[in-house]
């Protein structure tokens, strides 16, 4: 059993791990990222990515005929390749003004000022 003296020789050691460690230690509990691997979207409301799902709509909208309107961007995963991969679910409403879910898949080369929808479907 450990005495009141090695517990307070013990404070200042967790300390440091707590002060140097990011996000107090639980970044080393996370498992490493992988070159390639898709990685979850921070801020679905980040200016950029509500950019991005609505020119997913759009495209949809010109390519199928449908007239989708965007109502939210729910979350994501972005990947990084020659440029960006977006998986985007998003909301969005048809002519019954009922909103359904959607995944979109937009890639981006964003030095070109490029963007391709390269996946675009109902979620069931």
């Amino acid at each position: 059993m450990a005495t009141h003296s090695q517990n307070i020789l013990l404070l200042p050691l967790l300390v440091v791990i707590l002060l140097v460690l990011p996000n107090g230690g639980a970044a080393a509990s996370r498992k490493p990222a992988f070159l390639g691997s898709y990685e979850p979207i921070e801020n679905p409301q980040d200016a950029h990515i509500q950019a991005l799902a609505k020119f997913a709509v759009r495209r949809h909208n010109k390519d199928s005929g449908e007239t989708l309107v965007l109502t939210r961007v729910l979350g994501g995963q972005q990947q990084v390749v020659k440029g960006m991969n977006y998986r985007l679910v998003i909301g969005a409403e048809g002519y019954s003004g009922a909103e359904d879910l959607y995944l979109a898949v937009v890639y981006e080369m964003g030095w070109k000022n490029y963007r391709e929808l390269t996946a675009f479907g109902l979620i069931a």
